[in-house]
C-alpha cells in the first residue's frame, strides 16, 4: 500500500473550473499542501485550474499515473476504472456516493466496481469517503478545503468509517498544537479494509499512535491479530453500541453477550484501547504522546487544595496509588511556604508558595522520588505577573518528562484565547483538568502492562462427527437434542451426570430404576429455555410414586408452554451440591467464536456478573476471567466454604474455547448450570442447550 500514500503522480477525475466543481477542491488542496508529484486533472471540459491543463480523457493523460481520485456520478465508476486500468494505475480513491448506502439496489454497481477494480489490480479506498491525508508529502485529497493553518504534522494516525468524525479529530488535534501523519475515510470498504489500513499503519515509520473510528468491526478476529504484532497503542471509539444482536439464539449466552460486550471483552483482550467520545480520544493521543507510565505510583501536585483533593479522588477512581513523598522532598517545600498553614502530603499543595521556578524543582524532584512512575501537575496563574513564568513552566516540564522518561500531565486552568496561546509554548500535551489527565493516564499505565495477545490460530482435534452424523443439513439452525448436545460435550471431556429420555412413565421408571433414586426430572423441549419457571422441572425425586406424579405435571406445564405432546421428558441423576457457574459461548458477527463465564443458575440472570473473552483462551486469560467476576469470592473459599475445583474450571473455559473453534455451525451453546466441586473434585454440566446452523 506504499503507493497509495506515496504516490509519484495523482490524476484526479471529475474536475471543472467551475464554481460549484467539488473535484476542483482536491487539485488545490494538492497545491496547497506542496505535493511533490506530477498531478493530472481531468474532465469532460478541458480547460485549466491554476496553470494546470485539465485532460478531457483519462486516455488524454500523457503518462500513467499511481493513483486515481474519482468524484464523479457512481454509474460512470466503472467505466473510469476500467480506463484506468488501461492506463497503468495501480490505486484508486472513490469518493463519490451513491452506492448500496444511497439504494440496495446499486449493489449491482458496487459489484460491477470490484470486477473491474481485479481484473486490472487496482486497490481502492471507498466508495463514498472523503479519502485520505498525507501530511508528510502533501498528498491531501479531500473533496472540500484543507488548510495548512489548522493541520500540523505529527505522529498521530486515525482510521475513520465517519468523515465528519476525520475532521473534527483534525481540528481539535490542531488546536492542541499537536498534528496527525495520516488520516484515512474508508468509506463503505469495498476493496481496502480497515483492517489493511491498520496493517499498514503498524508497519508505518512516521506512525507512533493508531485512532480508530468505526461503527462496526466485521473481521474483529483480523484486527486482533494485528495489534499483537505491535507495540504502538491503538485507540479505538466503537459507535453504534446499541445496534440488536442479529443471532437468533434465545440461550442465556446470547442474550447476556450482545455485540457491544462482546466487541469490549474482544478489543480489551488484544491491548486495543477503547473510548467512549471524541473527546476522550484526543486526551488518549495527548498522552500516548508521553512517555508511557510503567506502573500506578502517582505524585499530583496542585496549586489549590481543592483541586488537589478532586485529583486525589480521581487517582483513586482509576485505580493509581498515591506515593508517600520522602521527608526531604517535603522539607524543601516547608522551606518556601510562607505562612505554613498548607498540610504537606500526596497530593501536594502549593498554595502557600508562590514562587514558579521553584515549581521546576518540584516537578523534578517528584519524578525522582521513589516509586513515582508519572507526575500530575495543575496550574493556575496570574497573567499579569506569572505569564512568562508559565510559558517557561511548561517548557521545563516537557524537557522533564523526556529526560526522566515518565510523563508529567501538565493541567492549565486559564480562559480559551490564554489556553490557545499557551498550547502554543511547546508541542507538550496541555490538560484542562486533573480528572481527565488521570483518566487518560490510566490507558497509559494499562499500554505498558504485558498485554496477552494470544493468536487465534489453532489445530488440534476435531469430533465433527458426534454432530455430522445427527444434524439435519437442510435445517438453517436448530437445537440439539439432549442426547446429541452430552454427546458432543462428553467427547470433550465433559462430565454430564447420567440420564435417559423418556416418553411415559413406563419409561421413566425404568430410568431412575437404572440410574439410582434421586433423580431429576425436567422437560427436553428446545422451545423453553426457562425451565425452572413454567414448571419444567423437579428435583430430589427420590420415589416411583414421586416420579408419576411429577411426569404427569411436567407433561401438562411443557404443553401449556407450546412444547409437543409426545415430546420426551429427561431424567437425570441428582447432582450434590457444589457451586453453580454457567459457561456459553457464542458465534460473534465481528468476532467469531467468544466464551463466556460467570455465576450460575438464576443468579447469572439477577447480577450478570459474567466475563467474555475471545476464543481461543488460553491457561493465564482462563485464570484471569475467574478472577474478574465479581462473586469471584465464591470460588476461592467464602465464610468458612471450601474452595472450588478452580483447575477443573479453568480446564472447561479452554476446551469450551476449542469446541467452539472445531465447530463454527454452532450459533450458540449455553451451559447452565454447571456444578463445580470442591478443590480436586472436578464438577458436572447439568443442563446445556446447543443451537446450530448450517447455512
Amino acid at each position: 500500500m506504499h503507493g497509495l500514500f506515496y504516490p509519484k503522480s495523482v490524476m484526479v477525475v471529475g474536475v471543472s473550473a467551475k464554481e460549484s466543481n467539488l473535484a476542483k477542491n482536491i487539485v488545490y488542496n494538492l497545491l496547497r499542501f506542496n505535493y511533490s508529484g506530477d498531478i493530472y486533472p481531468v474532465g469532460q471540459g478541458g480547460g485549466t485550474i491554476n496553470g494546470l491543463k485539465i485532460f478531457p480523457r483519462i486516455e488524454d493523460v500523457p503518462a500513467s499515473p499511481e493513483l486515481a481520485v474519482f468524484l464523479i456520478p457512481a454509474q460512470f465508476i466503472p467505466e473510469a476504472m476500467d480506463a484506468c486500468g488501461r492506463k497503468g494505475v495501480h490505486y484508486a480513491v472513490i469518493e463519490s456516493g451513491g452506492f448500496s448506502e444511497f439504494k440496495d439496489e446499486n449493489q449491482a454497481l458496487e459489484e460491477e466496481v470490484i470486477r473491474v477494480a481485479k481484473r486490472w489490480k487496482i486497490r481502492f479506498v471507498g466508495p463514498n469517503c472523503v479519502s485520505i491525508i498525507n501530511l508528510e508529502n502533501g498528498l491531501v485529497l479531500p473533496f472540500v478545503p484543507v488548510y495548512q493553518e489548522t493541520t500540523n504534522l505529527g505522529h498521530v494516525s486515525l482510521i475513520s468509517q465517519s468523515g465528519g468524525v476525520l475532521f473534527e479529530c483534525l481540528n481539535r488535534l490542531a488546536h492542541e498544537n499537536m498534528g496527525f501523519n495520516k488520516l484515512i475515510s474508508i468509506g463503505n470498504k469495498l476493496d481496502l479494509k480497515e483492517s489493511d489500513y491498520l496493517s499498514f499503519l503498524i508497519s508505518d515509520p512516521g506512525t507512533r499512535i493508531i485512532g480508530l473510528y468505526l461503527e462496526s468491526i466485521p473481521n474483529g478476529r483480523r484486527l486482533m491479530d494485528l495489534a499483537a504484532t505491535t507495540e504502538k497503542p491503538i485507540i479505538i471509539l466503537k459507535a453504534n453500541t446499541g445496534k440488536a444482536s442479529k443471532e437468533i439464539a434465545q440461550s442465556h449466552t446470547a442474550a447476556l453477550t450482545g455485540d457491544d460486550k462482546v466487541a469490549d471483552a474482544a478489543l480489551k483482550q488484544a491491548g486495543i484501547h477503547r473510548v467512549a467520545t471524541i473527546g476522550e480520544l484526543i486526551n488518549c493521543f495527548k498522552i500516548f504522546s508521553l512517555p508511557l507510565m510503567r506502573g500506578r505510583n502517582l505524585a499530583i501536585i496542585c496549586r489549590s487544595g481543592g483541586q488537589a483533593v478532586m485529583a486525589a479522588d480521581a487517582s483513586d477512581r482509576y485505580g493509581f496509588r498515591l506515593v508517600r513523598f520522602s521527608k526531604n522532598f517535603l522539607a524543601k517545600v516547608r522551606q518556601k511556604a510562607r505562612a505554613g498553614v498548607v498540610r504537606l502530603s500526596n497530593p501536594l499543595d502549593l498554595g502557600d508558595v508562590f514562587d514558579l521556578s521553584f515549581y521546576i524543582e518540584v516537578i523534578e524532584d517528584a519524578l525522582c522520588e521513589e516509586g513515582v512512575d508519572g507526575v500530575v501537575f495543575r496550574h493556575e496563574y496570574n497573567r499579569k505577573t506569572e505569564r512568562d513564568a508559565t510559558m517557561k513552566l511548561i517548557q521545563e516540564a516537557q524537557m522533564l518528562s523526556k529526560t526522566y522518561d515518565k510523563p508529567v500531565a501538565f493541567c492549565l486552568l486559564v480562559g480559551p484565547d490564554e489556553w490557545l496561546s499557551m498550547k502554543k509554548v511547546a508541542e507538550f500535551p496541555i490538560f484542562l483538568e486533573p480528572e481527565e489527565a488521570i483518566r487518560a493516564l490510566s490507558y497509559s499505565v494499562r499500554h505498558s502492562d504485558e498485554k496477552l495477545k494470544a493468536s487465534t490460530e489453532r489445530s488440534g482435534k476435531s469430533v465433527y462427527a458426534v454432530v455430522e452424523e445427527k444434524a439435519d443439513k437442510s435445517d438453517p439452525g436448530r437445537y440439539l437434542g439432549p442426547r446429541e448436545t452430552f454427546s458432543l460435550l462428553q467427547a470433550y471431556g465433559f462430565t454430564v451426570p447420567d440420564y435417559a429420555l423418556a416418553g411415559d412413565v413406563w419409561d421413566a421408571l425404568m430410568a431412575a430404576e437404572r440410574i439410582g433414586y434421586p433423580v431429576v426430572l425436567k422437560t427436553a423441549s428446545p422451545d423453553i429455555i426457562h425451565k425452572t419457571e413454567v414448571g419444567g422441572v423437579r428435583l430430589n425425586i427420590d420415589t416411583p410414586d414421586e416420579l408419576k406424579d411429577a411426569f404427569h405435571e411436567i407433561k401438562r406445564n411443557s404443553e401449556l408452554e407450546g412444547g409437543v405432546s409426545d415430546e420426551k421428558l429427561l431424567v437425570q441423576k441428582m447432582v450434590p451440591g457444589g457451586q453453580e457457574i454457567i459457561l456459553g459461548g457464542k458465534r460473534d458477527l465481528e468476532f467469531g467464536p467468544v466464551v463466556m463465564f460467570g455465576l450460575g443458575g438464576i443468579m447469572v440472570e439477577i447480577l450478570k456478573d459474567v466475563v467474555i473473552r475471545v476464543a481461543p483462551v488460553p491457561e493465564a486469560e482462563a485464570k484471569r476471567m475467574l478472577r474478574e467476576i465479581r462473586g469471584a469470592a465464591l470460588l476461592t473459599g467464602f465464610r468458612n466454604q471450601k474452595p472450588a475445583d478452580i483447575d477443573a474450571l479453568v480446564r472447561y473455559i479452554i476446551t469450551l474455547s476449542e469446541l467452539l473453534i472445531d465447530h463454527p455451525e454452532i450459533i450458540a451453546l449455553d451451559m447452565n448450570p454447571v456444578i463445580v466441586f470442591d478443590e480436586g473434585s472436578g464438577g458436572v454440566v447439568v443442563d446445556s442447550k446447543i443451537l446450530i446452523s448450517h447455512t
